[in-house]
């Protein structure tokens, strides 16, 4: 196969993702297979990613979402970059610095694969997973109202006295709720007469007792039945009308029979109030009852759909259960971490190989360069240097020169007009003229005689 051939095709696709450079493979061809499968290893790991990322992102949704389209890529090309760069890092030639410089490499991968791994297995394990949270939320639904039904005992029943141990639960303080009724007024009401008919017939049962001895004494008198405090005579005698008088005016003292009267009366009450309170009673229930339900339906509305940490929660609670799935869950676990890090894997087992020495050649070589480079850069900046301190020398020395020159063609300048103006006076004085001027300005440019004490010049 020719070099283009090399350069185009799957091949190539799949040994870009491995980072590999063709230019050196071109020089190690014997790499380029090697370099393909890996390169395949890369995309497999990217692609399960994708389908994890998939998988995590339906059961959040629960369902298809529009985001899925781009947060399935994104997170694809995030692990293939990542693969992609853990593949391309350069092998050391040692096995010990290749571990070392891989044990990093591999716990980051390993992280990633569990992040992986995790919506894959509830992918796998998806129909025990689901009917689990069915169970618990059907098991959920009917303990609450169970506890709604404990707190909210319908007035009557065994559950509704005042010592029944489950309505005073503390955790009824947030699950007990208000009915409009007054069955608590009735029942007082029933309480209030059933007491009064207690003690009414306690009354009547005292004197029935009574006026029964007093009604046999004297029928025994009148019987003429013998015994202590009769007479024995039958008859109606003086005694057997006085016992029986007796006997009669107890009657109407106690006011037994209106007593009698009123006991009935309190007990057709009680009938007609414990008639009402059942009518009342289950006019409450209906209203609790029918509250109940509506709690319920709430409760089930809040349910909804099965979220990520939910299958998760149920997940953990079915390998804790079952021996067997808690094996092939980690069996699966670490099967698709081993998966994700195979990459990293496989850089390592592959040694270190022609590719990598070229590579290694290569870098020592732009390295070289690169030093080089630099000194030669260092050399030529040392020598503008010297070149610039030269030349500012050279510079500061004409200057200088140019300097003193200067001064010595004014000092002759100088010397010059003084003898010039000493030639002028003597030739003044030997003709004796008295116009001319004893002082002469100081020519342009000239210095001042400061040692003239009459600013003259001689």
């Amino acid at each position: 196969m020719s070099g283009a051939a090399h350069r185009r095709g799957p091949g190539r696709a799949l040994r870009a993702l491995t980072g590999a450079d063709e230019s050196i493979l071109d020089a190690v061809p014997s790499e380029r297979s090697r370099y393909t499968a890996m390169g395949g290893v890369v995309l497999g790991t990217a692609l399960m990613a994708m389908f994890s990322m998939t998988v995590a992102l339906i059961c959040v949704f629960d369902g298809y979402h529009p985001s899925i389209l781009l947060f399935v890529p994104v997170w694809g090309a995030f692990i293939l970059c990542l693969d992609r760069w853990l593949m391309s890092s350069g092998a050391a030639s040692h096995t010990l610095a290749r571990f070392w410089k891989m044990v990093p490499r591999l716990l980051l991968a390993v992280v990633f694969g569990v992040i992986i791994a995790e919506p894959l297995l509830l992918g796998v394990f998806n129909a025990a997973i689901e009917k689990r949270i069915k169970d618990d939320r059907l098991a959920s639904v009917a303990q609450y109202e169970s506890d709604l039904k404990q707190c909210n005992p319908i007035p009557g029943s065994p559950e509704d006295a005042p010592n029944a141990t489950a309505k005073n639960d503390p955790k009824c303080e947030k699950l007990r709720f208000a009915v409009k009724s007054d069955t608590r007024a009735t029942e007082r009401e029933i309480e209030a007469t059933q007491a009064e008919i207690n003690t009414l017939k306690a009354d009547l049962d005292a004197d029935d007792k009574e006026y029964a001895k007093m009604e046999d004494l004297a029928r025994r008198e009148c019987n003429g039945t013998p015994g202590a405090g009769l007479t024995g005579r039958s008859g109606e005698g003086p005694n057997c009308r006085r016992l029986r008088g007796k006997a009669d005016e107890f009657r109407r003292d106690q006011r037994m029979d209106a007593n009698q009267a009123k006991l009935k009366q309190l007990n057709e009450k009680v009938t007609l109030l414990n008639t009402q309170l059942g009518g009342k009673r289950t006019d409450a229930g209906g209203q609790i009852n029918q509250t109940i339900a509506e709690r319920v339906a709430d409760f089930k509305g809040n349910q909804r759909e099965i979220g990520l940490l939910e299958r998760l929660g149920a997940l953990g609670d079915l390998v804790e259960e079952n021996g067997h799935m808690r094996a092939a869950e980690w069996a699966l676990r670490l099967f698709f971490v081993g998966v994700d890090s195979l990459p990293v894997l496989l850089k390592f087992l592959n040694g270190y190989s022609n590719y990598d020495r070229v590579v290694a050649d290569r870098t020592a070589g732009r390295r070289r360069a690169e030093r080089v480079s630099t000194e030669t850069e260092r050399r030529r900046r040392v020598i503008q240097e010297e070149l610039a301190r030269i030349q500012m020398n050279a510079e500061h020395a004409s200057a200088v020169n140019k300097v003193e020159f200067d001064a010595r063609m004014r000092h002759v300048d100088v010397e010059v007009l003084r003898e010039n103006l000493t030639d002028s006076r003597a030739e003044y004085l030997l003709h004796d003229s008295p116009t001319l001027p004893l002082t002469v300005p100081p020519p342009a440019g000239l210095p001042h005689d400061s040692g003239s004490g009459d600013g003259r010049y001689r």
